[in-house]
C-alpha cells in the first residue's frame, strides 16, 4: 500500500535546500510532497532524508542573518 498521495507538486520544490520555489522561506518534508513510495521504509527514508536536507538549509540561513 501506500502511506499517502498527492501533496506539494515536486517541480514547485528546490531538492537542494527542499524550499519552496513558490513561497521563499518555506521548506517542505516528508509526506507533504507528491511523492507516492511503497511502504516498508520508503516512504520513512524520503521523510527523514528531505527532512535532514530542510534542516540543513534552514541552519545555513539562520548563519547568515
Amino acid at each position: 500500500g501506500f502511506g499517502t498521495c498527492g501533496g506539494v507538486p515536486l517541480g514547485e520544490v528546490n531538492f537542494r535546500t527542499m524550499e519552496s520555489r513558490i513561497c521563499p522561506g518555506l521548506h517542505f518534508a516528508g509526506e507533504v510532497l507528491d511523492i507516492d513510495g511503497l511502504t516498508g521504509g520508503f516512504n520513512l527514508q524520503a521523510a527523514w532524508t528531505t527532512g535532514w536536507i530542510a534542516g540543513r538549509a534552514m541552519a545555513e540561513d539562520t548563519d547568515t542573518v
